[in-house]
């Protein structure tokens, strides 16, 4: 990495770190007398921009805890680096100005004025200013209309699972300064604390760069970028200070490469200096679900290891393309769901690398997926002009149309036309399976012939060995590490044994990685944990929200009847507890017994099943492009957008998984983005769906226009994986349909679909039904025939939406005749006359379910009927 690209790109991303540090840090003695004039301008014999002079001093004064380069004359270009940090309010030299302009393009026009703001924040008032969430205005006629128009804030707090939620305002805005002082310095002194301990700070620049990126992402994301006058604080300092680093270093690039590196060359606004670049994996389902029909108890394993494959793919193709554009990874601004977006300089240069890269990934997953997935990369020229707020709308829809246009092109059929050369020839008849029983498409490899991960399965090829290695590691080992590819490594089942695009090997290892970090092999290295009982992340490496909760076998399990009696099922034989304990990743046999409930004595009922969530949030592109007004559509917004709608998916749920014992037994495939793929107790995953809608009400502010929908499929557990995913897929399609403007926001379960404030009244007279079960209100032949009764209401109520029927049809309007005379004589009988009156009172409310919710009432008995069978 050279070494002027990554000081331009940590002065950018520092530039601003005075607003932090002034709140919880004290000036030396001096420093300001002999500083104040060379990094703030005056005005009226006043110096303005406060912040600035804090960035100086926050980088002179804890000098011991950043990197030793920083202070040497011979890293990188020209100006101090204190100064390039401290000097974009009071730019002298070209790359001073470098910076100034990423700031301004990245901070100026976000800065937009309240249409209704009566009176502006008080600069005395500033610290009291707490972040804004865009949620809340996000959507048609729902723009913002003044300081007062805005009740939600987010609490000046690090990132953890329930600080990522936003609060009403007067739960997160001090009344007195004095607290808004003392919760910055709080917050600024774990800050401190955390920097410290920091990895690789002499190691690897490049590396501890990435660690504090992470690290600002924690501390920094609920801070205001702007906090006093005529401003919408709704743009944190962490998305601020990114997008300035991915313009800056871009802005450097290109001034650079085409020999431009002058103060007037660099203020000008209208040359293409830029391209935004958009990336997308197609065919990832495809990829995560392809089954060779021999999975067996590997099932579990290898399908978590293939969804984090796509998440390793998405990150390293990103990764990969910067580094040969020549650009740090905060260029990536956007990264979640298979897609990410880089700001980069618009040179021959990056187009050249885009071309090679992209051919190159390809080239690879054409050989290890014959077509299945493939990488596609489309870019737009953009003028400094273009990201300004009014504009930068027009450069995303532009970028989004050439990134569809791009899918109808996925492969270069000149190059991956025709039969895959040498196919038939790289299968061994030797093996005990040729073909890799694992994906059914690829040749077992001698290299992994009997390895202890593939059980009795005895062969795969290497790319499905090394998903089941992921999935059994990422469940025991939170750090991973990303290695250059002459990186040695030592010991078996410690690594993946085919390097992902042929340049990244993956890694478990111990340690600090100081060693292989000063060679300059460890590209990366990732921490994925999310602390159960806090919800807090880790702060010495990077921290990566990339790996979904699984249930692992407790110790409590393996006394539990249903996991015996599952594993006796499938012929297991285990010796003692400590290998069961080892090999502890639950299979679906597992998870699909954990849906029976217990009754007495230690008998269990209901049905055991799998239930598969799929959900994604309604109309996004729609709800992003059209939700926000032209003049506050800016890339900081956009990428603060992404991240916190990603952080629900990443963050939260994850913990919620973790620590709610309802929902424990849940298998997460992906979550992050806008969607997820969830598998579990068929039961559990109804309830858990109704739980995320209301906490995802929540956390989009009860702003009725940002929601999701879902479907849910119920499988046996040896059902085929693509089968698992076809059916929810259906379900969900289901649940999204409906007239323009009035799609999603719904759930289909049991092949019925219903609104969800609909569908949490069925879940009121679910709890009712089994009541009445459990108390002998009702017998199960009752249950029965009121499924029964919910088809002959539906067929009524077709009669009457039509308006015409036959004489067989009008057969169906002697229900309510039928029902009151099946509860008179199945209800309560053997009871008091005046207690069987009683019971007959209250289960015939029955009729008026039938009324409101016709078939859709199957979502509340079935389940009932399938918790008690």
């Amino acid at each position: 990495m050279d070494d002027t690209i990554l000081k331009i790109t940590l002065a950018a991303f520092l530039h601003d770190i005075g607003k932090f540090a002034e709140e919880g840090m004290e000036m030396l003695p001096g420093f300001w007398e002999g500083n104040a004039a060379l990094y703030q301008p005056e005005h009226n014999g006043q110096f303005s921009h406060r912040h600035a002079l804090y960035t100086a001093a926050f980088i002179d004064h804890i000098e011991k805890l950043l990197p030793t380069v920083f202070n040497k004359a011979q890293w990188g270009l020209e100006d101090p680096f204190i100064n390039l940090a401290a000097g974009h309010h009071k730019p002298e030299t070209p790359l001073q100005w470098v910076i100034a302009m990423a700031d301004r393009i990245a901070s100026g026009w976000d800065r937009t004025k309240f249409d209704t703001y009566n009176t502006a924040v008080a600069w005395q008032d500033y610290r009291k200013t707490r972040l804004m969430p865009l949620f809340e205005h996000l959507g048609k006629d729902r723009q913002p209309a003044g300081r007062d128009g805005h009740a939600w804030r987010y609490p000046l707090r690090e990132i953890s699972a329930q600080g990522i939620f936003p609060v009403q305002g007067s739960q997160a805005e001090p009344k007195e300064d004095i607290a808004a002082r003392a919760e910055y310095k709080k917050l600024f002194e774990a800050f401190v604390s955390a920097l410290e301990k920091l990895r690789h700070r002499e190691e690897d620049v490049a590396l501890w760069l990435e660690h504090l990126d992470s690290l600002m992402l924690i501390f920094t994301s609920s801070i205001p970028a702007a906090r006093a006058g005529n401003t919408i604080p709704d743009v944190s300092l962490y998305d601020h200070a990114r997008i300035t680093a991915a313009l800056a270093a871009a802005l450097y690039l290109y001034h650079t490469q085409t020999e431009s590196l002058n103060v007037p060359t660099i203020q000008d606004d209208m040359p293409a200096k830029f391209l935004l670049i958009g990336g997308d994996f197609y065919g990832i389902q495809d990829f995560i679900f392809s089954d060779g029909g021999q999975t067996g108890k590997a099932r579990s394993k290898i399908l978590r290891g293939r969804s984090f494959a796509v998440t390793l793919f998405s990150e390293l193709a990103a990764d990969m393309l910067c580094r040969a554009i020549g650009l740090t990874a905060l260029s990536v601004v956007l990264n979640a769901a298979g897609k990410f977006t880089i700001i980069a300089p618009n040179t021959p240069e990056t187009l050249d690398a885009i071309r090679q890269v992209e051919q190159e990934i390809n080239a690879w997953l054409m050989r290890h997926t014959f077509g299945e997935s493939a990488l596609g990369i489309a870019w737009e020229v953009a003028t400094p002009a273009d990201f300004k707020a009014g504009v930068f709308a027009d450069l995303w829809e532009r970028l989004g149309r050439s990134m569809e246009r791009r899918k109808f092109h996925k492969l270069d059929l000149d190059r991956c036309g025709g039969a895959v050369p040498g196919y038939l020839d790289a299968f061994h008849n030797d093996l005990k399976h040729p073909l890799c029983p694992f994906c059914g498409k690829r040749p077992s490899s001698p290299q992994v012939e009997g390895a202890r991960l593939l059980g009795e399965a005895h062969s795969a090829c290497v790319l499905c060995h090394d998903h089941i290695l992921l999935g059994e590691r990422i469940v025991k080992d939170e750090q991973i590490a990303v290695l250059s590819i002459d990186a040695v490594l030592k010991g078996e089942g410690n690594h993946l044994l085919e390097p992902v695009f042929g340049r990244y090997r993956m890694a478990f290892l111990g340690g600090a990685l100081t060693a292989l970090a000063r060679q300059g092999q460890v590209l990366k290295f990732w921490d994925t944990a999310i602390s159960r009982k806090d919800g807090t992340v880790q702060k010495e490496i990077t921290a990566r929200f990339i790996n979904g909760y699984v249930p692992l076998i407790r110790t409590e399990d393996l006394y539990d009847e249903r996991i015996i009696k599952e594993e006796k099922s499938e012929a297991r034989q285990l010796e003692d507890i400590d290998q069961l304990i080892e090999n502890n990743l639950k299979t679906f046999g597992h998870i699909a017994a954990k849906a029976r409930n217990p009754v007495d004595d230690g008998k269990y009922e209901g049905i055991a099943a799998l239930g598969v969530l799929k959900a994604d949030v309604d109309q996004l592109g729609m709800l992003m492009s059209a939700g926000i007004p032209p003049e506050l559509f800016t890339v900081s917004r956009l990428a603060a957008l992404s991240r916190q709608l990603n952080f629900f998916f990443t963050v939260y749920l994850p913990h919620l998984l973790a620590t709610d014992t309802r929902f424990q037994d849940v298998y997460t495939v992906f979550a992050g983005g806008d969607d997820l793929f969830l598998i579990g107790p068929w039961n559990r995953m109804i309830d858990l769906s109704l739980h995320l809608c209301e906490a995802f009400a929540s956390y989009v502010c009860d702003n009725p226009e940002i929601h999701f929908s879902a479907g849910i499929s119920l499988h046996k557990p040896g059902t085929p994986l693509k089968r698992l995913a076809e059916a929810s897929e259906e379900a969900l399609k289901k649940a999204k349909a409906g007239e323009l403007g009035k799609r999603g926001n719904k759930i289909t379960v049991f092949d019925e679909t219903a609104p969800w404030h609909e569908f949490a009244k069925l879940a009121v007279i679910k709890r009712e039904i089994m009541q009445w079960w459990d108390d002998n209100t009702v017998n199960s032949a009752m249950i029965y025939r009121l499924n029964n009764f919910i088809e002959k209401a539906r067929q009524a109520n077709d009669v009457i939406a039509s308006g015409a029927a036959g004489l067989e049809d009008m057969e169906s309007l002697k229900w309510r005749a039928l029902f009151r005379y099946s509860v008179e004589r199945n209800i309560g009988k053997g009871l008091p006359a005046e207690q069987r009156r009683d019971r007959i009172t209250e289960f015939s409310q029955a009729a008026l379910w039938l009324e409101e919710h016709g078939s859709r009432l199957k979502m509340a008995l079935w389940d009932v009927i399938y918790n008690k069978r």
